[in-house]
């Protein structure tokens, strides 16, 4: 055994003996992506002392939904990633473009809003459908 697996070894053992003292339960079954056992937190969250948060899924319809919910969340962090740029960039009291800057950050702010009520209703078990009779009838107002 090379030792770079001992010690991939080693700490995926530490994480795992983290889990356990902080209260969670070792399950049957094991992560998709590595092999790993998957930890049950005393929240209910299943993780992978490798990889984070897993979901398990039981049905093709699960499957489709853990997809969407799984690049909802890739899409969160590559939004919370732009947000830290233009917060780094206002910090720096750069006056370049601020106006834009300012339209871009509510556009951000406004996606991920958008993505929290999309997780919502997949929580639920509702259906996505976007409602594009209320969007028209409220132009149609304005305008």
């Amino acid at each position: 055994m090379s030792k770079q697996v001992k010690t991939d070894r080693d700490e995926i053992i530490r994480k795992a003996s983290e889990l356990l003292r902080s209260g969670a339960t070792m399950l049957a079954d094991v992560c998709p992506l590595c092999g790993s056992p998957l930890f049950k937190l005393p929240s209910g969250e299943v993780v992978c002392p490798i990889h984070g948060k897993v979901m398990l899924v039981k049905s093709e319809e699960e499957v489709s939904e853990a997809g969407v919910i799984s690049t909802l969340m890739e899409l969160e962090k590559s939004i919370a990633n732009k947000l830290s740029t233009y917060v780094n960039k206002l910090k720096n009291n750069s006056s370049e473009t601020e106006f834009d800057d300012a339209r871009n950050i509510i556009a951000w702010l406004d996606a991920l809003e958008r993505i929290e009520k999309i997780k919502k209703l997949l929580g639920k078990g509702k259906s996505i459908e976007p409602k594009q009779e209320q969007r028209s009838s409220k132009r149609s107002a304005k305008e």
